[in-house]
């Protein structure tokens, strides 16, 4: 198949997940293994948890890059391009060896749906996973970085035998499927615990922390708390943090371009996975862990796209990245004019009472999605806010609208769903000024 055609596939398949959809590992380990279990052609990291796994991910393949291994990153959701999704050696995927793996992959899946051994096809992600993991195969890599797609336990990922793992801070996302409760939601994310793993924590609810406890036990597997804080972070102007640590028994001093207090404790889970990996193969030393995670860069978080006004986009579509959220800006000083746009499955009352606060100006607006909420519906869900309120039917009209509130200074800040991050990119990237916190 060609890239179109590719594409098109994955369209089908359809993003949105059924309610009632039965989830195992059954399908991915017997597509695993009908094409050779590419899987294990190159070592791995597995990263889970509610928010920061992809920060964290971002981070670890950055550092082993700079350390001069070549890696493979496989995270999720894409903004723009479902290439996004898998990168290789630092860069995007190209779009024929994206349609090479998957040709490759859809063979394999027809095999099964004609011998009738499948009743239909495997989800988007398992047929996106099979496919990253044979495009890794393909060229080469010798680890490979990857962020679970929902959950842990029964994501398509946890076909894994990882060399190191990372659950970063939980909290309350996708509830319909992983459960109401932190416990629910950390078992769930325990589920990547395999006998003699070690596994890093991040700052966690006592109540999940619990539960990752007794799954560690339960199974044999370490759990490793995050590197340590030498002093108290500083942070610069544009909201990024300078802190020390240790690794391997030596100090370093990190700068972070990645921008929100919060990426100081991803980055702590970033740097003892490496250590982790470093006393296993002797890479990434310090040198390569502290220019890796100042280089690394994350897309659609607090991620700076034009200058003048200040515009700025935050996929902070769960209360744990509004709780993040809601810090930097505080931090920052700003009153910012808020342009917000959710799906129909968040929860947008405790999402609006952190953030609509804190704004001058609240626009409602409508992400370019079949599960956004139109602009009535949000207002009708949100918690009632201290500031102005008004509706703006596509994100082109609520930028101009926040540009005229604005002026020249007062920053505007565009949340909610990393749907809507991705429609900022796409209208701001062609005539950006300033893009991340350089």
């Amino acid at each position: 198949m060609n890239f179109a055609d590719t594409v098109a596939y994955f369209r089908h398949l359809g993003l949105e997940l059924r309610p009632g959809a039965k989830f195992d590992l059954a399908r991915i380990a017997a597509l695993m293994a009908e094409l050779g279990q590419p899987q294990q052609a190159w070592q791995s990291v597995h990263i889970a948890g509610t928010n920061g796994k992809g920060s964290v991910a971002a981070m670890v393949e950055s550092a082993l890059r700079s350390a001069g291994a070549r890696t493979g990153l496989y995270t999720s959701p894409h903004l723009r391009r479902i290439t996004e999704r898998i990168r290789i050696a630092g860069e995007e995927i190209a779009p024929e060896a994206f349609a090479a793996a998957f040709t490759t992959v859809h063979g394999a899946i027809e095999g099964f749906l004609a011998s009738g051994a499948w009743p239909y096809p495997p989800s988007f992600f398992e047929t996106l996973t099979a496919a990253g993991f044979v495009a890794f195969r393909d060229a080469n890599i010798e680890i490979g970085v990857v962020e679970v797609g929902m959950g842990g336990r029964l994501d398509a990922t946890n076909i894994l035998a990882p060399a190191a793992a990372a659950i970063t801070a939980l909290g309350l996302d996708h509830e319909k499927y992983l459960g109401a409760t932190l416990a629910a939601i950390a078992g769930e994310k325990a589920g990547i615990m395999k006998p003699g793993l070690a596994v890093v924590t991040g700052l966690q609810p006592a109540e999940a922390a619990a539960v990752l406890r007794e799954r560690a036990a339960a199974v044999g597997a370490r759990l490793v708390p995050a590197a340590p804080l030498l002093g108290a972070p500083a942070a610069d102007a544009d909201g990024a943090f300078r802190f020390r640590s240790e690794y391997l028994d030596e100090v370093i001093e990190i700068r972070l371009r990645l921008p929100g207090r919060h990426q100081v404790e991803n980055a702590r889970v970033a740097l003892r996975v490496c250590e982790l990996l470093a006393r296993q193969t002797g890479r990434p030393g310090a040198a390569a862990v502290v220019a890796g995670l100042e280089q690394a860069r994350w897309p659609g978080r607090l991620e700076k796209l034009a200058a003048h006004p200040p515009v700025w986009a935050d996929g902070a579509h769960n209360p744990l990245a509004a709780r993040a959220l809601r810090d930097f800006i505080a931090a920052m000083g700003w009153r910012p004019v808020l342009i917000y746009g959710s799906l129909r499955d968040k929860a947008i009352g405790e999402i609006s009472e952190l953030l609509f606060p804190l704004a001058r100006h609240v626009i409602l607006t409508r992400p370019e999605s079949p599960r956004a909420l139109s602009p009535s519906a949000l207002a009708m869900q949100a918690a009632p806010a201290p500031v102005p309120v008004e509706p703006s039917e596509n994100l082109a009209a609520a930028l101009a609208r926040a540009r005229e509130l604005a002026g020249a200074t007062t920053p505007i800040l565009i949340t909610g769903s990393l749907y809507l991050v991705g429609e900022a990119q796409a209208l701001l990237e062609p005539k950006q000024v300033a893009r991340g916190c350089e």
